[in-house]
């Protein structure tokens, strides 16, 4: 037999893993970060509002908490700093949210956002 079945949600999610880390991430940010981290609808939901949030507030002129942002991430999506980098890199890929990747990039400099940070449109 060909198709082995999954034996455990365990191995269903090293499986999906690997599924979106095969992805070409550039070229399909949002999908390889869904398998990538096992995201449901929700969850991709929550991401989605957790930018409006911090968009709405560069809109009113606030200057948004970053440590609130990422707070934010672990706390409805249980993501770390070094995931929060991820979920931001695939929005902005994906040309979602991006003056909220943008800002945040700037605020957080390192070699994973230099594709942000260095672009032409993000230093105007």
């Amino acid at each position: 037999m060909l198709f082995t079945p999954v034996k455990s949600y365990a191995q269903d999610t090293v499986r999906m893993q690997l599924v979106g880390e095969s992805l070409d991430f550039r070229e399909h940010p949002i999908a390889s970060l869904v398998i990538s981290f096992n995201w449901s609808e929700e969850n991709l939901d929550k991401a989605h509002d957790i930018f409006e949030k911090y968009d709405t507030q560069l809109e009113n002129g606030e200057k948004p908490n970053w440590v609130a942002f990422e707070g934010d991430f672990k706390d409805q999506l249980g993501l770390g700093y070094q995931s929060v980098k991820v979920v931001v890199l695939a929005f902005y890929r994906n040309y979602q949210w991006t003056n909220v990747c943008e800002i945040y990039a700037k605020a957080h400099e390192c070699v994973e956002f230099h594709e942000i940070t260095r672009s032409k449109a993000s230093n105007k």
